[in-house]
């Protein structure tokens, strides 16, 4: 690898480091059965990414609008829908892909949807706490009294009290050559803000490494925080598990969830 600033990782990078099919297969059922609960028939999905859950929801028959900030994001996104567009159109769902951060859903013209739902850990891309509230009344006004809002993201609470510097790497094998997904830590800022420089390294065929990476500060959001701050928005019955098995939040989990209901 050479001293010249790396590129920034492609976002089909991105679907190669989820392990799709494992993932979705753990959290289907909790969707599947939140949303049946709810009676949802249109969700808004922010922060959609690949839009690899707006494609599962859609082939339940919901129609999804799926929101990113991200050009590439969204490309990547286009190809999966393309991909599963027989399903989804088996199903009666559909999916709509529209650029839009946070702040922006009621700008789009979007809701009163049934469901929204901000996985991947894509909320804490708000910015600061400021961004947080505009990010949840935001969300507020494009989901029906009664619906239903979903949030996964990391377990702040336990990154900032433990303070570790890195994330498990993951490794995949493609007939290119390895490709290792690190993710390095620091927190800048005290309790306000995580640090995280996420970097793709490749190896080739004959062995050269290449390295791409993309840096970003993630604002904190341990639960008390953001459970208050998601009753100050408009959202009651604020429910926090630490898996989508519906255990409660420990400080040990990795991933927090989060179920609430739009008052109204």
């Amino acid at each position: 690898m050479s001293g010249e600033t790396p590129p920034v990782a492609p976002a089909a990078d991105y679907d190669l480091f989820v392990d799709w099919a494992k993932r979705l297969d753990r959290e289907g059922p909790f969707f599947r059965r939140l949303l049946d609960e709810a009676g949802a028939r249109s969700l808004i999905d922010v922060g959609a990414g690949s839009a690899r859950h707006a494609v599962m929801f859609a082939s339940w028959g919901l129609s999804v609008d799926a929101v990113d900030p991200d050009d590439s994001m969204l490309a990547q996104a286009e190809a999966n829908i393309a991909e599963a567009a027989a399903r989804i159109a088996e199903a009666g769902g559909a999916v709509t892909l529209r650029r839009g951060g946070f702040g922006g859903l009621a700008g789009l013209d979007l809701g009163p949807a049934d469901a929204l739902t901000c996985t991947g850990n894509a909320l804490p891309h708000v910015a600061g706490r400021a961004g947080l509230r505009e990010a949840l009344a935001d969300f507020a006004a494009v989901v029906r009294p009664g619906g239903v809002l979903v949030l996964h993201l990391l377990n702040h609470a336990r990154l900032l009290a433990a303070r570790p510097r890195a994330i498990p790497p993951v490794v995949r094998d493609t007939p290119e050559g390895m490709t290792v997904f690190l993710r390095v830590i620091d927190y800048p800022l005290g309790d306000e803000y995580i640090g995280f420089d996420f970097m793709t390294m490749t190896r080739d065929a004959a062995g050269e490494w290449s390295l791409a990476h993309r840096r970003s500060a993630h604002t904190a959001l341990p639960a008390e925080l953001l459970r208050a701050e998601l009753e100050a928005s408009g959202f009651s019955d604020v429910r926090t598990y630490g898996g989508h098995d519906l255990h409660p939040l420990t400080d040990d989990d990795e991933s927090a969830v989060y179920v609430a209901t739009r008052s109204g």
